[in-house]
């Protein structure tokens, strides 16, 4: 649902994630509670790299993410149609640095409080993402990089969170 507000447009969608055993990992809500995204991790015969898949309501892969073992970061692939974007994330003492490859997007916030903004080298804000109690909101201001911003998000609500498929932690 578009909004407006102050003169600019934007997208509410609710992040919450599933601990269901049949391996849905976050579910996305507009703001009439109607599902929109169903994330599923997605079983691969190579066992060094997780793949899940971004799923719209008639359950078709909008979006792919794959994300690659890297020692000390979290590396992601994030596939929209024949495009991809890299997302790589370094957990350090300061905070968690991350860099996007094949766009102009930066992280700025708290990345691991989940509580942080993408935005474009142009300083246009792409994303909002806040966490709450029990989900994440998500405010899209750039409606055509929709699942390219669902699955940033949720590439960023697996840390630490996500270390084996099975044995995933309930936030």
């Amino acid at each position: 649902m578009l909004c407006d507000f102050f003169g600019v447009i934007f997208m509410k969608l609710y992040l919450k994630r599933d601990v269901s055993p049949d391996c849905i990992n976050f579910l996305l809500f507009d703001e009439r509670g109607q599902e929109k995204y169903v994330v599923k991790n997605e079983k691969t015969k190579l066992s060094s790299k997780l793949v899940f898949t971004v799923r719209d309501r008639q359950g078709n892969i909008a979006a792919k993410i794959r994300r690659f073992p890297v020692a000390g970061a979290c590396a992601f692939v994030l596939r929209v149609g024949k495009s991809h974007i890299n997302l790589v994330m370094v957990p350090t003492k300061r905070g968690v640095y991350s860099v996007f490859y094949g766009n102009n997007w930066h992280i700025l916030g708290d990345i691991a409080a989940k509580d942080f903004t993408i935005i474009d080298v142009d300083k246009t804000v792409i994303l909002n993402h806040r966490r709450h109690a029990d989900h994440c909101t998500l405010e899209f201001f750039d409606p055509e990089n929709e699942l390219y911003c669902v699955s940033a998000a949720v590439c960023v609500n697996f840390i630490n969170t996500v270390g084996k498929p099975v044995a995933q932690a309930a936030v």
